[in-house]
């Protein structure tokens, strides 16, 4: 799966926001406005990438200050949607 996939895949599938203003070798993904403020952060996911290659994705909701969840590759549309949905799910529980 390349960047760009991911990235169709992650905006119209959960309508999910990137911040526009965020440069490097990365994107964070939010559900509504980027909010960035440990309280009320709307992060759902993180992708790292080298150019169109995904590196990995990080779990924001399930992730906490000291531990990071990430989702296993091979990354397919199925289990991205049901990993992607779960972090949806789990934030919208505690918004």
């Amino acid at each position: 799966m390349t960047k760009s996939e991911l990235h169709n895949f992650l905006t119209s599938s959960f309508e999910l926001m990137v911040d526009p203003l965020e440069h490097g070798s990365g994107t964070t993904y939010f559900l509504q406005a980027g909010d960035w403020r440990p309280a009320s952060t709307t992060r759902v996911v993180r992708v790292e990438y080298s150019q169109e290659t995904v590196r990995q994705i990080r779990l924001c909701v399930s992730s906490d200050t000291n531990n990071s969840v990430f989702a296993a590759p091979p990354w397919r549309l199925p289990e991205l949607s049901e990993l992607v949905g779960d972090e949806v799910r789990r934030l919208s529980e505690h918004g």
